[in-house]
C-alpha cells in the first residue's frame, strides 16, 4: 500500500480575497484562532462508542477525526492554515502492548514526517498538545518514553502523561500504587512546555492512594526545559475526576472492581508543573513514590474475574448481576481456572512482556471434558 503524500498543496496563483471581511478586516492572530477552533481535532460522532477495553476513556471513547472543510473554501485560506490540523490537534502515544494500544495511533516517525515538512513550508511554529499513555513496565525500564521528547522542530506547549488504572504495576493483584521517578531525573522538556500534567488514575475505592501519590509527587517531583526553566507543582493546583467505564477488560470481566454489574467506578488526579524562577533547592529530584499504609481487604467473592468466553458459555452477560454469576461460576466449579494471571515478573498469564495471552478455552475444554467423564461414572 502507498504511504499517503503529507506535502500540502503549493498554489502559485490565487484570489487574494480583497472583498472578504475575514482577511482585510480580522488581525491575522484573531483568524489564528478562529481557524484553530475550526481545525481542532474532535471524536467522530459517525462512529459508535467502544463499550470495552483499555483504550476507551474520556476524551477517547470513538476514534477522533478532523473536519477540513474550512480549507477547501479557498485557495488563500488553504495557504494560511493547511498545517493547522497537525498543529491544533492533541497527538496521542501510546507506551503499552498491543492489546492496550488502539489500532491505529500515531509513532515517533511519523510524526517527524509532519514535523519536518510544517518547519521546511512554513518555519518554526510553536503550539499543540501531547499525550502519552504509557504502561510503567514500559516507562521505568526501557527508553521509549525519550524518543518522543527528542523529536526535531517539536515545540508543543502541553504536554500530559496519563497513567492508566491498567497500567500501573500489579494493579491485576491489587498492589499497592508505586511509581518510580528515576525517568524523570532524566527527562528534559522542550523550551515550549508551559503546562506538564500527570495524571494518576486508579478505582474509586482506591481514591486515598490516588490522592497520596499525587500529592507526594506535586511535593518531591520537580522537571526542567531544555533552557534551563524549571517546572513545579503545587498540591493547590491538583485536581480530582472521575468517570465510569466497562468491567470488562483483556476479555475478562473484573468483578473483584465492580461498583455495579458491568460497571467500574475510576478516581484520577492531575498533578500540574509550571515555569517558574523557583530554584529546585535541595531535596533529592523525583524519589520514588509509594503507598505505605496498610489498606482495606478485599470484598471475599471467591475470584477476582471472569473470562469473557466462559461468560458467553454460561449464557452470563455483562449487566448479569455478580450474585448470580458467582452463584454460577461455584455451581460449575470454575473458581480453579480464575485468578492463574500474573508471574513473579510481573506479566500476566506468564508471558515475559507483559502481554495478555489469550483466552484459556482448551483449558476450558478440557476441563468440561473430565467433567462429563466423572458424570458418566
Amino acid at each position: 500500500m502507498t504511504e499517503p503524500n503529507l506535502s500540502p498543496a503549493c498554489f502559485t496563483d490565487y484570489n487574494q480575497q480583497t472583498q472578504s471581511n475575514l482577511f482585510w478586516l480580522i488581525p491575522p492572530e484573531i483568524r489564528y484562532e478562529i481557524f484553530a477552533y475550526t481545525l481542532t481535532s474532535a471524536p467522530d460522532t459517525t462512529q459508535p462508542p467502544e463499550q470495552d477495553g483499555y483504550c476507551t476513556r474520556p476524551g477517547y471513547e470513538t476514534c477522533h477525526r478532523t473536519y477540513t472543510e474550512l480549507l477547501r473554501t479557498c485557495k488563500m485560506l488553504y495557504m494560511e492554515a493547511w498545517f493547522m490540523p497537525f498543529l491544533c490537534s492533541e497527538h496521542a502515544f501510546w507506551m503499552a502492548s498491543w492489546e492496550r494500544s488502539p489500532k491505529r495511533m500515531i509513532t515517533v516517525e511519523r510524526m517527524q514526517q509532519g514535523l519536518d515538512l510544517i518547519h521546511s513550508r512554513h518555519g518554526e511554529v510553536q503550539g499543540g498538545r501531547i499525550r502519552v499513555f504509557p504502561q510503567l513496565y514500559r516507562l521505568e525500564s526501557t527508553t521509549d518514553f525519550d524518543g518522543i521528547f527528542k523529536m526535531r522542530h517539536f515545540y508543543p506547549q502541553s504536554v500530559t502523561i496519563t497513567i492508566r488504572h491498567t497500567d500501573t504495576w500489579f494493579w491485576e493483584n491489587n498492589e499497592e500504587l508505586h511509581i518510580e521517578g528515576a525517568w524523570g531525573k532524566h527527562l528534559v522538556l522542550p523550551s515550549s512546555v508551559t503546562r506538564f500534567c500527570i495524571d494518576i488514575e486508579s478505582i474509586e475505592r482506591r481514591k486515598d492512594e490516588v490522592d497520596y501519590i499525587a500529592g507526594e509527587m506535586a511535593d518531591e517531583w520537580r522537571f526542567q526545559r531544555a533552557d534551563g526553566t524549571n517546572m513545579l507543582a503545587a498540591k493547590a493546583d491538583t485536581t480530582g475526576s472521575r468517570w465510569t467505564g466497562s468491567s470488562m477488560l483483556g476479555r475478562r470481566r473484573w468483578l473483584r472492581d465492580e461498583t455495579a454489574p458491568g460497571q467500574l467506578r475510576y478516581y484520577f488526579a492531575t498533578v500540574t508543573w509550571r515555569p517558574s524562577q523557583e530554584p529546585l533547592g535541595a531535596r533529592r529530584l523525583n524519589p520514588p513514590l509509594r503507598v505505605n499504609w496498610n489498606r482495606p481487604l478485599l470484598p471475599d467473592l471467591g475470584l477476582s474475574f471472569i473470562e469473557e468466553s466462559y461468560l458467553e458459555r454460561a449464557g452470563l452477560y455483562i449487566t448479569t448481576p455478580i450474585d448470580q454469576v458467582i452463584a454460577t461460576c461455584n455451581s460449575d466449579a470454575y473458581r480453579h481456572l480464575a485468578d492463574q494471571y500474573v508471574s513473579e515478573d510481573g506479566s500476566e498469564d506468564g508471558s515475559e512482556d507483559g502481554s495478555e495471552a489469550e483466552d484459556s478455552d482448551e483449558d476450558y475444554e478440557d476441563y468440561e471434558d473430565a467433567e462429563d467423564a466423572e458424570d458418566s461414572e
